[in-house]
């Protein structure tokens, strides 16, 4: 297996208290490559010198046992042999379980995350070796044969279908993750926390050495750096819990002049582009894994939808230009005074209700108009996206003062949470009073910006000014053309 994540680091941490029973002991740390093609980073809170040294040989001995199986560039290997044509008789229970759990984020996903493309995996690297493009219709006849083909994980027998080739890199890693803390947890009882890192997926448990759940920084994916990056774009409080990163700028294939991702689309056999980085927090490090892989491909409103309706895990997707996406949950993971508080009345959590209305224009050609809504600051700073209607990148652009803020170059965040433009009509959409990256904005003066544009018809923008804070005052304003009546209500209750 070779790492290809963003990196996320555990930040430092601070000694022990002198107050402190002297019994007490600081947190053990361990540094090893390479690890399954990367670095491992452990740390062990509770225990002495000399069992951290047990159970740093405990998970490299966890470690390698699974890569002997699951490892793709080992020729010994399991998978190895699979993939080499030769059916795998009572196959190891390491490399059933991750092509069942490969198989079931396949369709959970909708194809796209998939173990099925070591092929067209094999095809790029020779690109990239030669020169040479693949041809992409051969390719995307490839990826199609691939996504079709029948395979049970579960047969007694285990045998890859003529030119398909397992790639378990999306998975293995965070599968591993799991098992090591499994057995760490099982044999180092008196632990108070355990924090792993492989190559940017991690595993969290207990707490750290000052008894707080762990910090984990999520680095930037515009400008991935291999050593510690101590505030990133986001601070995470992580326990009994699980992350992955996956994203572009660290690896792709070269050929020629053409820089590609090494992502593939499982359906076009083809690389990925635009697209985002994401980072997944998970109950697992396998679900985070193969999430991380596959909001990479989605389009990121229904990932993040994915994401949504998945107790325990949250997600921030960001685009090549630094658009970011947070999901629902996302803000709870965030340490909390990055995450900040959100204006309350009565102790009740207060967001902003945006009714607006899309006006009938008499035409003999009438189209439904494309329609955006975003939150600024009073020098027209954008703070978070609330509703872009109008799914077509080309139309898009015709929304100037939106585009140039958010879909300019990075059609990924154009269309991020665009959805069908939508007939004349009165619709709501709310406001958290979070940016873009989940985190509380200040109280104070802001722009609630809209801007309309419709095909055979006009263009128009109106800028609402409101004051957000514990108690603010309803505003409203009426469009002249393309937009409607638009009124601004605050709504509070339980957090």
């Amino acid at each position: 297996m070779r790492a290809h994540r963003g990196r996320a680091w555990p930040l430092a941490l601070a000694a022990a208290l002198a107050c402190v029973s002297p019994a007490a002991v600081a947190v053990e740390r361990h540094h090893r490559e390479p690890v399954l093609g990367t670095s491992l980073d452990l740390q062990l809170a509770g225990v002495d010198a000399a069992t951290g040294e047990r159970m740093l040989a405990a998970a490299l001995d966890e470690i390698a046992a699974h890569e002997a199986v699951l490892s793709g560039w080992r020729g010994d290997s399991a998978l190895s042999r699979l993939n080499a044509g030769t059916p795998v008789a009572g196959p190891p229970p390491a490399l059933r379980e991750v092509l069942r759990a490969c198989e079931q984020w396949r369709a959970r996903t909708a194809g796209a995350f998939s173990c099925r493309l070591g092929s067209l995996a094999q095809a790029w690297r020779q690109a990239d070796a030669d020169g040479v493009l693949p041809s992409r219709p051969e390719l995307r006849r490839q990826a199609r044969e691939l996504a079709k083909a029948p395979f049970d994980p579960q047969a007694p027998v285990l045998a890859a279908p003529p030119g398909r080739r397992f790639d378990v890199d999306g998975i293995a890693k965070g599968w591993i993750l799991d098992r090591v803390l499994l057995r760490l947890r099982t044999e180092l009882p008196q632990a108070r926390g355990i924090a792993m890192d492989i190559g940017g997926d991690g595993a969290y448990w207990g707490r750290d050495d000052d008894g707080r759940p762990w910090q984990v920084a999520v680095a930037d994916p515009l400008a991935p750096r291999d050593n510690h990056d101590v505030r990133g774009i986001a601070r995470l409080r992580l326990d009994d819990a699980a992350m992955a990163s996956s994203g572009h700028a660290s690896r792709g294939y070269a050929v020629g002049r053409r820089q590609f991702s090494h992502i593939l689309d499982p359906l076009e056999g083809w690389p990925v582009a635009y697209a985002p980085s994401a980072t997944v927090v998970a109950a697992d490090a396998a679900t985070a894994d193969a999430l991380a892989t596959a909001l990479t491909v989605m389009p990121i409103r229904e990932g993040l939808a994915l994401v949504d309706s998945l107790p325990g895990t949250a997600a921030l997707v960001v685009g090549e230009q630094g658009v970011a996406f947070a999901s629902a949950a996302w803000p709870a993971r965030l340490e909390p005074d990055e995450a900040g508080r959100v204006p309350q009345r009565d102790g009740q959590a207060c967001t902003l209700q945006v009714d607006y209305t899309i006006p009938q224009r008499p035409a003999d050609r009438y189209r439904n108009p494309y329609l955006a809504l975003w939150i600024a600051r009073p020098d027209g700073t954008p703070v978070r996206q609330l509703l872009v209607l109008g799914d077509r990148s080309r139309w898009l652009g015709e929304l100037p003062a939106w585009w140039r803020h958010y879909g300019r170059n990075d059609n990924a965040a154009a269309l991020g949470i665009a959805r069908p433009t939508r007939r004349p009509g009165a619709y709501s959409v709310g406001w958290d009073g979070r940016d873009d990256f989940g985190r509380a904005v200040a109280q104070g003066d802001y722009l609630l910006q809209a801007e309309a544009a419709r095909e055979h018809g006009g263009h128009e923008t109106l800028s609402l000014p409101f004051a957000w804070r514990a108690r603010t005052r309803a505003a409203n304003a009426q469009g002249g053309s393309e937009i409607g009546r638009i009124e601004l209500r605050q709504a509070c209750r339980p957090g």
